[in-house]
């Protein structure tokens, strides 16, 4: 009997939305035959057997609803069986392959490489560890290179000295700090003075310069106290859920919240916008928008006239909307993407990158992109 669990295919995704259960459990199936299909914000996956077998799905497994990695997706056995809550209440892939004395996830295929090249996975601050991210990182262990983020811990790097008329502080230390850290070095009215991460391995260390804490509530809130910043912002954007709740753990304690604005963002006149929110380089906002509350927003984004934000929404590269639009709370935007005039977009809905949304979208929703590439080889003989 073999077990079948999410797994994380790209390192910015935390959990998969489930698309399709094309079997039912019980049917006998055969190898290479797709078993599950789940998306993320920015590409389909599908997933097929290794083996032929009764597939049995996990008696939780919905349709339309996100499952993080690891989740016990189903079990293919070359037999029929019974006795099924035993199997899947033996939870996910912590409660199966835990080890090093930690609470992280780890793939089989992650486990392999971790044992063979003797990795502590405690240096690592994804909750979730897998094969993508262990050939990752021994890819550049033997030398830190430019793009990785080892070198901006490991380097002592100068940059000019700075009197902002505002302390910032930013939760989170690692690659988004950095891009949001290259906005803010555009800025001449902000130093950023402390990072806040949960990553023991880097605690203590500094990211540019700037020292890096410990992340608890306890030690922002006497920061605060302390004068140390003026304002706080979140650098993350992959896990929309904790960046949340993190804004609202921060609300509710009364720190205030800063948004980083990119100097070459265009702001439009009778433009309203809220708190914690980060606009990167090229974004446009028109005339009579109104944004909420602790957005991502990437560069060369645009928002026409008298479009509606709501709060905790992140924005991939690129996205444009004509005037009128309605945009929810907690909806995550691919790359590449067109707003027809008018269009309402409800909470919790995930818009594919290469999308052209000509219709209201329904909260909790998914569109997909379906148009079809073909690669061919290009023939170096003729």
């Amino acid at each position: 009997m073999n077990k079948y669990f999410i797994e994380q295919i790209n390192v910015s995704d935390n959990e998969y939305l489930i698309t399709s259960i094309p079997f039912n459990s019980g049917d006998r199936i055969s190898r290479g035959d797709i078993i599950i299909s789940y998306e993320s914000s920015k590409a389909d996956f599908d997933g097929d057997s290794n083996e032929d077998g009764y597939i049995y799905y996990n008696p939780s497994l919905q349709l339309k609803k996100n499952y993080k990695i690891g989740y016990l997706l189903a079990v293919i056995s070359e037999e029929p069986l019974d006795h099924l809550d035993e199997i899947f209440n033996e939870g996910s892939l912590s409660g199966k392959d835990s080890f090093q004395d930690t609470d992280k996830i780890i793939t089989k295929k992650a486990k392999k490489l971790i044992d063979s090249h003797n990795i502590d996975v405690n240096i690592f601050d994804d909750e979730i560890i897998s094969e993508e991210i262990i050939l990752e990182y021994l890819s550049k262990t033997e030398n830190h290179s430019f793009q990785d983020i080892e070198y901006y811990y490991s380097k002592s790097i100068d940059f000019k000295v700075r009197n902002g008329q505002k302390k910032l502080a930013i939760i989170g230390a690692g690659k988004a700090a950095l891009q949001l850290l290259d906005t803010i070095f555009e800025l001449k009215n902000i130093d950023p003075v402390v990072l806040y991460d949960n990553n023991s391995s880097i605690i203590g260390k500094t990211l540019l310069g700037i020292e890096i804490k410990q992340l608890s509530v306890e030690t922002i809130i006497e920061d605060y106290n302390q004068r140390l910043y003026d304002e706080i912002i979140i650098s993350f954007s992959g896990n929309i859920a904790e960046r949340k709740r993190w804004f609202e753990v921060l609300d509710s304690n009364h720190i205030p919240m800063a948004n980083v604005l990119h100097p070459t963002c265009i702001v439009s006149n009778f433009v309203n916008i809220g708190k914690g929110n980060i606009f990167f380089a090229n974004t446009r906002i028109g005339p009579f928008v109104e944004i909420g509350n602790n957005n991502v927003v990437s560069s060369y984004c645009s928002f026409e006239h008298h479009n509606k934000l709501g709060n905790h929404n992140t924005f991939g590269p690129s996205v444009i909307f004509s005037g009128s639009c309605t945009i929810g709370n907690e909806i995550k935007f691919g790359t590449g993407i067109f707003i027809e005039p008018k269009v309402k977009i409800g909470n919790h809905s995930i818009i594919s990158s290469g999308c052209i949304v000509q219709k209201n979208i329904p909260e909790y929703n998914i569109l997909r992109n379906t148009a079809k590439f073909e690669l061919k080889k290009i023939n170096t003989d003729e």
